[in-house]
């Protein structure tokens, strides 16, 4: 791994992404098609390798987002790139330098809905603390419940930004830092479209981008009042100013979204499933032993040392 003094732009570049035999370069924004990005590199470079997706030991919540596995997209990390290397692709214009963005307030509903209202693994127990389901006759009131997380996350940020699907898109990719050429805006298909066809241009293939973690197919009118999305529009104003997005008009009260009884026995069935993988996880992790484990820190040691170029594997990846 590049040192700081090599490479002093590498606090910014801890997301960054590489697919070197498309000269891609692709800084991923969570809650912003960043499975389906992931997924068209990795096929179209032809690093993409299934067989490893069983022997991973850290829980998801799909197959489809174990693509996130450095070990599984075969994707790089730029700062396991050599200074040299790291130069050529920022700079050079044979290199596609891209990011994509979505709508602040879309985001921040679907982050919820992942994080909080599924209980998606890594989510931080303080998030879900503050953030507990509202109940009308004992069925989850979805609207209360995203209008209290709402209200958390404005008045007590800092807690939820050490989980980066809460972070502001403008501090994971740092439009401000590095060269970008390309942006591609979710919400404007030809836009993505012009970023698969630059990819299967450079990689002599016909994919598509796939749909992956479309959550529970409600809509955010369907839950956010006015007030909501003032709260959140607060929250994310940096990414209204970096990337010029217009802020949304709402209706000031709305219908409440309220699961049924039946609906609400099934979320709950869903997250205490989620726990028995976090628990399998866990138990998986410490009985790995103590020879596993010294033996998982030199292949980390090893594996910074030669830029990622030995022991990128799946076995690796949750150091």
């Amino acid at each position: 791994m590049i040192s700081e003094k090599a490479f002093p732009l590498k606090p910014y570049a801890g997301f960054i992404l590489v697919a070197p035999s498309l000269k891609v370069m692709y800084c991923p924004t969570t809650k912003v098609a960043c499975s389906s990005i992931k997924m068209l590199l990795a096929k179209a470079s032809g690093s993409y390798d299934q067989s490893r997706l069983d022997r991973l030991i850290s829980p998801h919540m799909a197959r489809s987002q174990t693509i996130h596995e450095l070990g599984v997209s075969g994707l790089t990390k730029l700062i396991d790139m050599s200074a040299k290397q790291i130069e050529e692709i920022l700079h050079s214009p044979e290199w596609l330098r891209v990011y994509a963005t979505r709508d602040p307030l879309t985001r921040a509903y679907s982050a919820w809905e992942n994080r909080i209202f599924s209980r998606a693994p890594g989510t931080p127990d303080k998030a879900i603390e503050l953030c507990q389901d509202q109940f009308i006759d004992g069925r989850i009131d979805i609207t209360a419940s995203f209008a209290l997380f709402a209200t958390m996350i404005s008045e007590q940020t800092n807690e939820f930004m050490e989980d980066h699907h809460f972070l502001p898109q403008s501090h994971i990719v740092h439009p401000d830092k590095f060269n970008y050429n390309m942006v591609a805006r979710v919400e404007q298909p030809a836009e993505m479209q012009l970023l698969v066809d630059e990819v299967n241009r450079r990689a002599g293939t016909s994919l598509s981008l796939e749909r992956h973690n479309v959550g529970f197919g409600i809509k955010l009118e369907q839950v956010c009042d006015q007030h909501t999305a003032n709260r959140l529009q607060a929250v994310y104003q940096m990414d209204y100013e970096s990337f010029k997005f217009e802020t949304r008009e709402f209706p000031a009260t709305i219908a409440p979204l309220i699961l049924s009884a039946t609906e609400t026995a099934m979320l709950r069935g869903f997250r205490g499933s989620i726990e028995r993988l976090q628990a399998v996880s866990f138990t998986a992790r410490s009985l790995t032993g103590f020879r596993f484990g010294w033996r998982q820190i030199y292949k980390s040691i090893v594996r910074k040392a030669t830029f990622g170029k030995k022991y990128n594997d799946p076995q690796n990846l949750f150091w």
